[in-house]
């Protein structure tokens, strides 16, 4: 083979078949194809397994026809891969090492991990041990718990504050001094305040499928921007029922339940997302909205504007922008999903614009809350369960 690295026979691992994306066959040395295949095989509800296959399908869908005389690398997590682009019809993978000076600091790598109630601590407590795939024989009242956490400092205090989501969330599954006994757990996963990387949807749908395969009840709780996540695995779910063993699009994830709590995100509204549940079959078990989430959340920002209006009728005002500046609010709205520099200051400033025109009793609850709306906005207030 003109041009090839390799120094033994290849194999294909990754062809035009696997994928209509496929643009170059990615082949490897023969000796390593039995150990890519099982991972192919196998990296259903397994995150690390699931991010090995993706970044071959990546490779697999660089364009034809360049080609690099140099050795290529690609980083991804703690995995640094090397393949040649020698030739113009395929990619050669050379090799896979694992450098772990890359992990995330602090133990926050990206992951499933397992929160544990510890008696002693009177908590969930968050190991540091990262997990291949969930325990799904550890059940409470005949299901597996997992959560998936929005935004937090740290893997710990998501474990901590969503384990006080999932007690309220199912109050009528269970009671917190049920399931707040030594060595009960719930799976969490942790993508490290990233919500835009590909291969956490992708690990999502691994999950679900995990359990699908596994004929195994799970109730999910998904909080905060992870919601947006999740939604996007399941429309993918939805969309390309080839992807696993899902083949039906109606009652097939029966044994699979989902509450959504402060969610945050495209198509996250209740009625959005109650609706991709029914297409799919998920088990809908409710949506808690943080009111003062209006920056983020579309029904908060509703009940607020409703609310504003209600008001600006109550002073015989012309209109709601001459009294909570609700036309700064929604282009401040904008501005803020556009990450301008201007959101702290638009949110600020609104907000003791509303201060100083609200003496409307129907309003007065927002008025007096707006360190809520301010907190839930740029602070941590979206984390707890209001």
């Amino acid at each position: 083979m003109n041009g090839s690295t390799a120094k033994s026979p290849l194999v294909a691992i990754i062809t035009e078949r696997d994928s209509s994306n496929i643009c170059r066959p990615v082949y490897m040395a023969e000796k390593q194809y039995e150990q890519w295949k099982f991972i192919k095989q196998n990296h259903n509800g397994n995150y690390y397994l699931t991010n090995l296959i993706r970044a071959l399908y990546d490779l697999a869908a660089c364009p034809g026809g360049r080609t690099h005389a140099a050795i290529q690398q690609k980083i991804f997590g703690p995995f640094i891969m090397h393949y040649s682009l020698a030739q113009a019809d395929r990619i050669e993978l050379i090799a896979l090492k694992v450098d772990q000076s890359l992990v995330s600091v602090e133990g926050q790598s990206p992951g499933l991990y397992k929160s544990e109630w510890i008696r002693e601590e009177g908590n969930w407590i968050t190991q540091d041990g990262l997990k291949g795939k969930m325990d799904l024989s550890h059940q409470w009242k005949g299901a597996h718990t997992a959560a998936i956490p929005g935004k937090f400092d740290g893997k710990r205090d998501a474990g901590r504050i969503i384990g006080d989501h999932i007690t309220k969330a199912y109050r009528a599954a269970f009671s917190a001094s049920e399931v707040q006994s030594q060595g009960n757990h719930f799976s969490l996963f942790w993508m490290n305040n990233d919500f835009k990387d590909r291969a956490h949807v992708e690990s999502i749908v691994s999950f679900i499928q995990q359990a699908k395969l596994k004929n195994t009840s799970v109730r999910w709780l998904v909080h905060g921007e992870a919601a947006g996540v999740f939604v996007e695995a399941v429309t993918y779910l939805s969309t390309q029922p080839q992807a696993g063993v899902l083949k039906d699009t109606a009652s097939n994830l029966v044994k699979q339940s989902v509450f959504f709590s402060n969610p945050r995100g495209k198509d996250c509204r209740e009625k959005q997302l109650e609706a991709l549940c029914e297409k799919v079959g998920l088990n809908y078990v409710g949506t808690k909205i943080n009111d003062f989430d209006i920056l983020f959340n579309g029904d908060a920002r509703d009940k607020f504007t409703d609310k504003a209006i209600s008001a600006g009728g109550v002073m015989g005002l012309s209109g709601v922008t001459g009294y909570v500046g609700y036309t700064a609010l929604s282009t401040g709205y904008d501005a803020i999903m556009a990450g301008s520099s201007i959101a702290t200051t638009m949110v600020m400033g609104t907000s003791a614009y509303v201060l100083a025109k609200d003496k409307a009793t129907t309003f007065g609850g927002y008025a007096r809350n707006l360190p809520k709306v301010v907190s839930s906005a740029l602070g941590k207030g979206n984390q707890q369960w209001h």
